[in-house]
């Protein structure tokens, strides 16, 4: 599955492999960090802990929505 880049001097991939897997390069020349060029970065987040981080996320979000529109 193909990730959309969030931003434009990052190439991204994701998928779920027991784990979701977060794979990604750095292309621009001008990267901050040009040691980064070229390699490819992998995180692993356990597929338990990422629900429970965009649940916290999503109830976060809800309640800052019900307390612009209390009359929601």
């Amino acid at each position: 599955m193909q990730w959309g880049e969030t931003v434009d001097n990052v190439s991204t991939y994701a998928y779920l492999e027991d784990d979701l897997v977060i794979v990604f390069a750095f292309w621009r020349a001008g990267h901050l960090f040009p040691e980064d060029l070229g390699k490819v970065f992998v995180a692993r987040i356990p597929s338990d802990e990422f629900a429970a981080t965009v649940e916290e996320a999503a109830d976060l979000l809800d309640a800052e929505f019900v307390t612009a529109d209390p009359h929601r």
